[in-house]
């Protein structure tokens, strides 16, 4: 009887994966994807104000952080996708988990120096929507995935039961579960609720100085869902120094040629293990995928690098600076935590990652000394 059940159930996983594999592809043929990428996000256009031929995306795009894609079975294996949002965004996003793997942009000394006047985009482009990406739809989040967001329970469904969560528990009450295991309902709402946001990988404040750019990042191709609270304070504090950082650091008087490289990872729950697997969707949370119901992985943690490179007036000397930060994507207002380039890439080696190289076009950003604390 049970070989007969375990024969039920791999000819429905095989056949799912069939299935999966029948629709719209994912794949966007390699980094080819992100063709009309290389002269924004390289840089080039606004450096020599004429693309260079010759520079391609490929070497300037992170390595390594393709194995955090989610391999769902040995007949589906990773299904990524490489993307390229509004010319300014290049994504690589993972289609089983349906949410970017890390999101990466650059932001150009004129821009850093720019007078932000107009803000977060308004009315349609600042909302969130699937039309811009030339990914198929079915891939995507969309807005039904966060229906009743605001109002969330820390809890997920496991079989019958639904069950809180012991470390979004402890972040967000600042004290641990007596047990393991306790049951939602046993706990006061207050307790066991929080706000769920479709939250930026590439800020909108990224975009500053070009409406344009701001507009691109509301895609759900650069959409994670994350805590409202770890979002809106902790997170936008440390996306809002990063600006500033990139003003004091980078695009001073003496400086020319400014191109700052920023690129923002997120770590899928589901690489880190059966227990860490955390799914988000029309019901709130599970610990395991629907295609109805439970569509996106809910990162374990959220990483920024950003190295910025210039020129000085005085010689054409080369320059260059860089930094980082991260923090879990749990409900509460801990700050993030700073870390240089080169920790950063060390901490994100999990299992069969040998080797993590966010900025492999200068090895610079790499160097200890060229690290400038975010405060």
């Amino acid at each position: 009887m049970a070989n007969f059940i375990t024969m039920i159930i791999s000819a429905f996983v095989l056949s799912k994966c069939l299935r999966l594999t029948a629709l719209p592809q994912c794949s966007t043929d390699g980094i080819r994807g992100l063709a009309g990428c290389e002269c924004k996000f390289i840089g080039a256009c606004d450096v020599d104000e004429t693309h260079r031929p010759g520079l391609n995306i490929a070497g300037h795009l992170p390595r390594g952080l393709n194995l955090y894609g989610y391999r769902e079975s040995a007949l589906l294996g990773r299904n990524l996708a490489y993307l390229c949002e509004g010319e300014t965004v290049a994504i690589l996003f993972d289609c089983n988990s349906r949410i970017p793997l890390y999101a990466a942009t650059v932001i150009t000394g004129s821009q850093l120096n720019a007078a932000d006047r107009g803000g977060r985009p308004q009315g349609v482009a600042g909302t969130f929507n699937q039309q811009r990406s030339k990914l198929p739809e079915y891939f995507q989040q969309s807005d039904a995935d966060y229906t009743q967001a605001l109002n969330r329970k820390i809890c997920y469904k496991h079989g019958r039961q639904e069950i809180i969560d012991n470390n979004w528990y402890k972040a967000k009450n600042l004290i641990a579960l007596s047990s393991v295991n306790v049951d939602c309902g046993d706990q006061p709402a207050n307790k066991v609720q929080a706000t769920i946001h479709r939250g930026h990988m590439i800020a909108s404040q990224y975009g500053r100085g070009d409406q344009r750019k701001k507009e691109a990042t509301f895609v759900f191709t650069n959409a994670v869902p994350q805590f409202g609270i770890f979002n809106s304070v902790p997170w936008n504090r440390c996306e809002s120094k990063l600006i500033k950082w990139g003003q004091d650091n980078c695009a001073l008087q003496a400086m020319q040629s400014v191109r700052m490289f920023i690129v923002v990872v997120a770590t899928p729950s589901t690489f880190f293990g059966p227990l860490e697997t955390r799914y988000f969707g029309q019901r709130g949370f599970s610990d395991y995928q629907d295609d109805r119901e439970f569509r996106g992985n809910v990162p374990k943690e959220m990483w920024t690098a950003a190295c910025c490179t210039f020129q000085y007036k005085d010689d054409g000397r080369a320059g260059t600076k860089s930094t980082a930060f991260w923090r879990e994507n749990v409900p509460g207002k801990l700050p993030c935590e700073e870390l240089k380039v080169n920790e950063m890439e060390e901490k994100l080696k999990r299992k069969e990652i040998t080797e993590i190289n966010l900025f492999p076009f200068h090895g610079q950003c790499r160097d200890e000394n060229n690290y400038v604390s975010l405060s």
